[in-house]
């Protein structure tokens, strides 16, 4: 049932004007090679054979695993990884982009276990959402995390806002969050309720 929720969410998305849904290897060569030739360094990367892009993605997917163990990534979130990979939203005064592993990752999204991912304490940071005036909103961007460890309620979605964090760094937030509730807020029940408010929210949630 949550991966045809999800492939209705993603269908909301795909209709939006500046949005970006990525192909995982779950759906199939042609379509993956489709993608890909998207990609900024093709046509190299289109030499490579449909099967080394299958082992890649598991071995992405086995990195994340044994970051988070004990703990577990939720069924949609995983359907997510293998049938999409990553999403971006663009707007005038935002960006909002999922984290994850696809054809067009560090392209379109950062990579889930890259430079800006996260992992801290049962918390894996999924996505972030930067305003683009820095005038007005004076470089105020949101990350997203995921609650694999039940530290605040299990597989829900938080927004930390990190403008507000002042002298704290997420080990703070994280190691204690319930005295540092002032600098989150519960977005979604689920990964897919994320996707969905994304979706209806045009990727600005309830910021702007």
């Amino acid at each position: 049932m949550k991966s045809d929720q999800i492939e209705q969410v993603i269908e909301q998305i795909r209709s939006l004007p500046n949005a970006q849904v990525d192909c995982g290897t779950e759906q199939g060569q042609d379509r993956f090679f489709a993608q890909l030739s998207n990609h900024i360094s093709t046509p190299g990367m289109l030499d490579m054979p449909f099967d080394w892009y299958v082992a890649e993605a598991h071995k992405s997917l086995t990195q994340i695993e044994n970051l988070i163990r004990p703990y577990s990534l939720p069924t949609d979130y995983l359907s997510f990884l293998k049938f999409h990979g990553g999403i971006t939203i663009s707007n005038e005064d935002s960006s909002f982009t999922s984290l994850g592993f696809g054809p067009m990752a560090e392209e379109w999204y950062p990579y889930l276990v890259g430079k800006v991912g996260y992992y801290e304490n049962g918390f894996l940071k999924i996505g972030a959402l930067r305003f683009r005036n820095p005038v007005e909103y004076g470089f105020m961007y949101v990350s997203f995390f995921l609650d694999l460890g039940n530290k605040i309620q299990r597989n829900h979605v938080i927004g930390v806002s990190m403008w507000k964090l002042g002298k704290l760094n997420l080990q703070d937030v994280f190691r204690e969050p319930q005295s540092c509730s002032f600098c989150w807020l519960m977005i979604a029940d689920s990964f897919t309720e994320w996707l969905q408010a994304a979706a209806s929210t045009t990727g600005r949630f309830r910021y702007l």
